[in-house]
């Protein structure tokens, strides 16, 4: 029982949003140290990990979801396990500072309402990608950002604004990259999502157009910070990734459901790989 309830926490998947908290660490001059992974393992293992099992238990996925091919079957049980975990992670918050704490609890009424049925953003393809971009992309940037600057107003600065934007359009970016496999799925449940409305094939367009444009954001912040030589091989890199992205909607097959599981999560693993490498080098040099 135990082993199922971890494995829904789904820790492997949740890495995948480590670049967003990185790239707000990096931007506001913070160094990897306490703080630093008190507040990550607040956020990544207690909150996303436990929001992802929140999730699980509402949606009771049976085909693939984000990190895992085969869902474990879920039980009442799940529900409170996901509670317990995210509320473990409160402490975490609030020993890191109050700022910090305060974005971690915007994320948690944020991931509650996408899933419970009351409320349900998920439902709505407009919502959806309102909470995802707002929550794990924003809210999530500022989050690493209030770790190494505290003061809330150090967020309304240029390049806090500007790397809030690009962390939402890649964050949503990669939501419909990982949502376009589970259009089966989200059919059978009624919720409307993007790609159920557009079709994958556009969806996965869709995708590209979105994360270019996050791209287009985050370059004048690399090439002022970090310098040309960076920008080029960033721009290189994703622009290899938006090939793949490119390629696979243009053979798109809907019913091959897991080959379309492996290339989703291929591609977004790879795209936080490489941008977690940049930015892990950039926090080594300071």
């Amino acid at each position: 029982m135990w082993l199922r309830y971890l494995t829904h926490l789904r820790l492997p998947f949740n890495l995948l949003l480590s670049p967003i908290y990185l790239w707000g660490v990096l931007l506001a001059g913070g160094v990897i140290g306490l703080d630093f992974w008190l507040a990550y393992l607040a956020l990544h293992l207690f909150l996303y990990g436990g929001t992802t099992a929140f999730n699980s238990y509402f949606d009771r996925d049976e085909g693939p979801i984000g990190g895992l091919l085969i869902p474990p079957p879920v039980d009442a049980g799940l529900l409170r396990f996901s509670l317990v975990v995210q509320v473990l992670g409160l402490p975490l918050a609030f020993a890191v500072n109050a700022s910090f704490a305060a974005a971690w609890v915007a994320l948690f009424l944020i991931a509650t309402a996408y899933s419970h049925p009351k409320t349900r953003l998920k439902a709505n393809p407009w919502l959806a990608l309102l909470a995802v971009g707002l929550g794990q992309g924003s809210i999530g940037f500022a989050a690493g950002w209030l770790v190494a600057q505290p003061a809330l107003a150090s967020l309304l600065t240029p390049t806090a604004l500007l790397g809030m934007l690009s962390a939402a359009c890649l964050v949503t970016g990669l939501y419909l990259v990982t949502q376009s496999y589970q259009t089966q799925e989200d059919r059978r449940r009624g919720d409307r999502t993007l790609p159920v409305l557009l079709g994958p094939r556009r969806a996965l367009l869709l995708a590209v157009v979105i994360m270019a444009l996050g791209g287009l954001l985050l370059a004048p912040i690399v090439l002022v910070h970090f310098g040309g030589v960076w920008l080029a091989l960033l721009a290189g890199f994703f622009g290899l990734i938006a090939v793949g992205l490119l390629r696979w909607a243009k053979h798109f097959a809907e019913a091959e459901v897991t080959a379309n599981y492996r290339t989703a999560m291929r591609l977004a693993a790879l795209s936080a790989a490489g941008f977690s490498a940049f930015v892990l080098v950039q926090l080594v040099r300071l």
